[in-house]
């Protein structure tokens, strides 16, 4: 049979193709979907520009999709052909401490759909039954792609001391930082204050629920925070961080750092102020945000900037790397 991919077929080259791919049978615990829209992310963008420290091109990206199930294995129970999944890009060994803990994000080296595994932008897919979330098909398949994000945020939030979330602090309001606003609101945090640079995002971000927005470098002095969450993870920005928090609050690095950096130990260290990362997501965070987008506490309606057919995928990834998008989707045919 045919398919329909996007291919990053070398640095800074995408293209979409067409292929003859023989399809196997499925095992027992696996599932055949078939993709309806794929989100543009970040890391994407950081492997098509050969600048990703696992994946480099030629690969299929893709590890946001909403899908329709086609097929399931003979022995999958609780997903039938014809629902509507979220699909868990993270490929787990299923057999190392971490996996046994449920903690699939820690498993090592990890195996992410799109970059060192198979990437979802396909129009057919094998993947495990356990990495797919069914969801009400209630909600919209392009609202559904946006449960990756999300999830993400979610975990975020999770990982933050209680104490932490009195007030907070979000440097980055692009889609990640977006979505931690609205699990921020949701998880029921006090205050939340952003910092963005582009003054739409900064509007945005009010509108989801943020009390406060600032451009970079207008943040009032004398304001402090319980927790700060840095969505960017440049040295700047996590000096930023560091100097904002309160004595035995919690700064959480979001974003992806480029290369090492430094953190100012001595003044961690004597107020008590705690370091934490979030890296991904757990298979409950699936399953909560998919309940907040099916009761719209989740609102991606601004947050979906720019919709484009599988075909067009070269002008979506130009789109996605600039500076007013938000999230770009790619729609697959019969989506």
């Amino acid at each position: 049979m045919q398919i329909t991919q996007v291919l990053f077929s070398d640095i800074n080259q995408v293209k979409t193709e067409t292929v003859d791919q023989a399809w196997r049978a499925l095992d027992p615990t696996e599932v055949r979907i078939a993709p309806a829209f794929f989100g543009i992310c970040g890391s994407d963008l950081h492997v098509l520009h050969g600048h990703h420290p696992f994946a480099r091109p030629p690969l299929v990206p893709g590890h946001e999709i909403a899908a329709r199930v086609l097929e399931v294995g003979s022995a999958v129970t609780g997903i039938r052909a014809g629902d509507h999944v979220v699909v868990d890009p993270i490929m787990a060994c299923m057999a190392c401490r971490a996996c046994k803990a449920g903690q699939f994000n820690h498993c090592e080296p990890p195996q992410v759909a799109g970059f060192r595994a198979p990437g979802f932008a396909r129009s057919q897919h094998i993947v495990p039954a356990r990495n797919c979330h069914v969801a009400p098909a209630s909600i919209p398949l392009k609202v559904l792609a946006f449960a990756e994000p999300a999830a993400c945020a979610r975990h975020c939030v999770s990982r933050m001391p209680a104490r932490s979330l009195e007030d907070v602090l979000v440097i980055g309001a692009g889609t990640i930082g977006l979505s931690i606003v609205q699990a921020l609101r949701i998880m029921g945090a006090g205050d939340v204050t952003v910092v963005e640079p582009d003054a739409a995002k900064r509007a945005l971000s009010l509108r989801l629920g943020a009390a406060r927005a600032f451009a970079p470098g207008e943040l009032p002095e004398s304001l402090r925070f319980s927790g700060v969450i840095d969505v960017v993870a440049a040295q700047p920005t996590l000096n930023e961080a560091f100097q904002r928090v309160y004595a035995g609050g919690t700064v959480m690095c979001m974003g992806v750092p480029g290369g090492a950096r430094e953190i100012p130990l001595p003044m961690m260290q004597r107020f008590e102020r705690d370091l934490l990362s979030s890296g991904m997501y757990i298979p409950d965070d699936f399953d909560e945000v998919i309940a907040w987008l099916a009761d719209g506490r989740f609102d991606t309606r601004e947050l979906i900037s720019d919709l484009f057919p599988v075909s067009e995928a070269d002008k979506a990834f130009v789109r996605a790397q600039q500076n007013d998008s938000i999230k770009v989707l790619l729609q697959f045919p019969d989506a």
